[in-house]
């Protein structure tokens, strides 16, 4: 039988746990926040993506929201970043998954974590990667209107990875 000692015990024992948790998370955040200029940006933009992503996103889809810059018309194939750099930045924090292709946070724990702090630490992310989006889909290979047919429209996504999520979300 469950004694009010007993559930006391278990109550501090899982406060001592949660605490650990949040001391490694922060470390990590430290980390990240030690980094050169241009890492510690990738790490926050990757960040921020899988954070408030409506779902999962593939690697290509990531890689590619990253190379959008404001005022792009067209993506610029040299500004596609390493999904292998894009984790590395994050001190642990993402994992990529190669039988999914999915980036996503390394534990459920992570997203409870960034839910608590990501007002402070991103305050802009949402806004950042609306006009990423929109960027996206105003650029210039799109400007020819619809798809003759399904092969094309497959086509389209292929080519265009983030394509789906920024017309959807």
């Amino acid at each position: 039988k469950n004694t009010k000692k007993k559930l006391q015990t278990a109550l501090n024992t899982f406060q001592k746990g949660f605490s650990a948790l949040n001391e490694a998370y922060d470390a990590a955040i430290d980390r990240i926040e030690r980094q050169q200029s241009g890492d510690r940006e990738s790490a926050r933009a990757v960040l921020s993506w899988i954070i408030y992503a409506e779902r999962q996103l593939t690697a290509r889809e990531l890689c590619h929201a990253l190379a959008v810059e404001p005022g792009d018309k067209e993506l610029d194939p040299d500004n596609i970043p390493d999904i292998e750099d894009l984790v590395s930045v994050c001190a642990g924090l993402v994992t990529f998954d190669y039988d999914s292709d999915n980036v996503r946070l390394v534990h459920y724990t992570t997203q409870e974590y960034f839910e608590r702090i990501r007002q402070r630490w991103i305050p802009k992310a949402q806004e950042d990667i609306t006009s990423i989006c929109l960027t996206y889909l105003c650029f210039d290979t799109f400007k020819s209107g619809d798809c003759a047919g399904y092969i094309d429209f497959r086509t389209r996504l292929r080519i265009n990875p983030l394509l789906h999520y920024a017309a959807r979300y």
